[in-house]
């Protein structure tokens, strides 16, 4: 099998067998039960959550929508809409109960701390599977290339950070597990548009993302490296130095 150029049908087997283990992940450690019971406007649903929840949605939007997109490779990858939106919902989904199952880990493992405490916990264990699992598995085997060096270490701190750290803390004040979730799925299906992730029947030339060595052997996926950096035309698309 090649890795030069990306398999749209081998990316999307990849990525929903993944999301069907979080949903797995989900129902064991118990957070399946409270978010299909949980209404979709919890009953703490007072000016504070409305405004909350719009502020919440609003940088999710701007964050992704605007910085996360203007910061991505497309190699002319086209719109399409359809697979792409049913790709960042299901993404979205997929993510956002593997969260709530760390959440409902860290109950589980911090039963009679207080709320802070079981929110660094869960906050700590997110954190680290989601820089092993991108960087290790999803840039590599399911996103076609869209980073460079530079963008992974923009778009880090000025969206995937805050969108973690925001959406936990509107979870953990109100406990909205709609919220949580709708707020993830706004903010992966964005991201799916702005890659332009390929229907699994797209017959498009795009390249499969770079692997870069890692420790032990291991590869990750750390961005397109331009040979003439100050004359690439894609670099140049999205403002990029390198």
């Amino acid at each position: 099998m090649s890795f030069q150029h990306f398999s749209p049908l081998a990316a999307w087997l990849r990525a929903y067998t993944y999301f069907v283990v979080c949903g797995l992940f989900a129902w064991t450690t118990g957070a399946l039960t409270p978010l299909l019971s949980s209404p979709m406007i919890p009953a703490v649903a007072d000016s504070l959550w409305w405004l909350c929840t719009a502020g919440l949605l609003v940088f999710i939007g701007f964050a992704y929508g605007k910085l996360w997109a203007g910061w991505t490779l497309r190699f002319n990858r086209k719109l399409d809409v359809l697979p792409q939106l049913v790709f960042g919902l299901s993404w979205g989904l997929g993510y956002a109960l593997c969260f709530l199952g760390f959440w409902h880990l860290s109950l589980s493992l911090a039963q009679g701390w207080p709320i802070w405490a079981v929110f660094l916990l869960a906050y700590i264990l997110i954190s680290v599977w989601q820089i092993l699992w991108q960087d290790l598995v999803w840039d590599i085997y399911i996103s076609p290339e869209h980073d460079t060096p530079w963008t992974t270490k923009v778009k880090v701190p000025f969206t995937h950070v805050p969108n973690v750290t925001l959406s936990l803390l509107y979870f953990a004040y109100f406990d909205a597990y709609w919220g949580f979730v709708v707020s993830q799925m706004l903010a992966l299906t964005l991201c799916s548009f702005a890659m332009r992730m390929p229907a699994p029947w797209s017959r498009e030339v795009t390249p499969a993302a770079t692997r870069h060595p890692f420790v032990f052997g291991l590869v990750h996926g750390g961005g397109y490296v331009s040979s003439d950096p100050a004359n690439d035309p894609h670099l140049k698309a999205i403002g990029a130095p390198y």
